[in-house]
């Protein structure tokens, strides 16, 4: 992962991601710098292989569920926008999900990177989660910071990978419904998730 700090805001746009987005993300991941590809994939990656693209570009919106920040205008709707920033969280079981984050070296310091993690965080208590983690390399001490700013603290007692520090946030959930109700269909949650989204732009459209 890799992350920045609050400044000036901007105004972009912040949408669920979905597999149109595999040209701008691609773009994307090969505009970071070496040592930004390696906080967020933990490894040297220089190119999106096929399979790593349709994992960032496709979400179900249930146990997948991404976010990504593009930047304003284009004539050609979603498919013509630059990404600059994405998020997404894992549902690993347990009321727990796995979280990344990221955006593009031009936008540190813009504060996008919040405005990223406060819609995952809303969107995981709106889906029912308890808590989000995320392994952070050790020595990159922009996202430590960034993790304790929002609340998330270094689980000592994680099975986390050597050289790495796991952080945890304890999300919260939502109260019980009165009567159980069969999950929706993949679709219908995605849309709900879409819905939800929209209905919530203050912290999410305003970077």
């Amino acid at each position: 992962m890799n992350a920045a700090q609050t400044a000036p805001a901007a105004v972009l746009n912040l949408r669920p991601v979905h597999a149109g987005d595999a040209p701008a993300m691609q773009a994307f991941v090969q505009g970071l710098d070496p040592a930004a590809r390696r906080q967020r994939f933990h490894g040297a990656v220089n190119a999106c292989a096929p399979g790593l693209l349709r994992h960032l570009t496709q979400a179900d919106g249930q146990r997948h569920v991404a976010f990504v920040a593009c930047s304003a205008g284009g004539a050609g709707g979603d498919a013509a926008q630059t990404i600059v920033g994405e998020a997404r969280y894992f549902v690993t079981g347990g009321g727990r999900a796995e979280f990344a984050i990221t955006v593009a070296d031009g936008q540190r310091g813009s504060g996008l990177a919040d405005a990223l993690l406060t819609t995952l965080l809303q969107a995981a208590q709106a889906g029912g989660l308890q808590a989000l983690y995320g392994d952070v390399l050790n020595g990159n001490e922009r996202m430590a910071g960034f993790m304790r700013r929002h609340g998330f603290a270094p689980d000592a007692s994680a099975d986390a990978e050597p050289g790495v520090t796991r952080w945890q946030h304890a999300v919260g959930r939502q109260a019980p419904r009165a009567q159980p109700a069969r999950p929706a269909p993949a679709s219908q949650r995605w849309a709900r998730l879409r819905a939800w989204l929209g209905g919530r732009s203050a912290p999410a459209a305003v970077l």
